[in-house]
């Protein structure tokens, strides 16, 4: 189960905790809460609760306007992913029912939140996506929890770089970026940050900012009732022709169909 938001919930009443993994992880650096656990939330804070019992939790209330990602892992899928010890190592010292592990959560997996928080793709493509994060997400709580997995201070930074450049883009798509440009925001090479912006992203830099453009200038013709002319200056395109052949390719049909 995934949920995004700020996971409210009335503080009177329990709830029903089913064996499994429970994890949240903040996003815009805002205090991440489990969604069973009172302990104070703080910046880039992962909170996962391992629960090894079916018992009855104090419902907690979310303090502050921060949103947030929580992510619920029943023992059956956890021991489908071939994680079941890891799962059960978090008990090795604890006799009680459940138990709550707090973490560091790097900048990529703020980020991965931030990402599935508002995925840039829809439909099957975001299932995907979100399913591929998740099990990142839950690895790192697991492994991390025994300090298996570190974090790479220059990794992370890259990761935050490359995000930060993802983002400027979104804000800007009539601006005329250029790989060189872009890549010199990341601190990396043109063809380093070719390389990583795919890995990150599933796509180079270019189609991605193709997609956003052609996404955005569709919504344009839809919503705004925008001319094809207009929809095209507004996304950084200075050629309607050129627009048209893009948009055509992406989704099939001419601009001037939707509008």
């Amino acid at each position: 189960m995934f949920v995004r938001g700020e996971f409210r919930a009335d503080a009177d009443g329990s709830a029903i905790a089913a064996p499994g993994l429970f994890i949240s992880v903040s996003v815009d650096g805002g205090a991440g809460r489990g969604i069973l656990t009172r302990s104070a939330g703080c910046d880039g804070q992962m909170t996962a609760i391992a629960v090894r019992e079916t018992c009855a939790a104090e419902r907690a209330v979310h303090s502050g306007e921060r949103s947030a990602i929580g992510l619920a892992f029943p023992q059956t899928s956890i021991d489908g992913l071939g994680l079941g010890d890891e799962f059960r190592a978090l008990f090795a010292n604890d006799v009680s029912g459940a138990a709550i592990v707090s973490l560091r959560a790097s900048a990529r997996i703020q980020a991965v939140a931030a990402e599935m928080f508002s995925p840039p793709v829809t439909g099957s493509a975001a299932q995907l996506l979100l399913s591929a994060h998740a099990a990142e997400i839950v690895v790192h709580a697991l492994f991390g929890e025994r300090g298996r997995i570190a974090a790479d201070p220059a990794t992370d930074l890259q990761w935050t770089r490359l995000q930060s450049v993802k983002q400027r883009m979104d804000a800007d798509l009539a601006y005329p970026w250029s790989i060189d440009e872009l890549a010199r925001n990341a601190g990396l090479s043109r063809r380093s940050f070719n390389q990583k912006f795919r890995m990150a992203y599933g796509q180079s830099a270019i189609d991605y900012l193709r997609a956003q453009r052609l996404d955005a200038a569709r919504a344009f013709l839809i919503h705004q009732r925008l001319s094809v002319t207009e929809a095209a200056y507004r996304v950084g395109y200075a050629h309607p022709a050129n627009f048209a052949t893009a948009f055509r390719r992406r989704f099939g049909h001419s601009p001037s169909r939707f509008q």
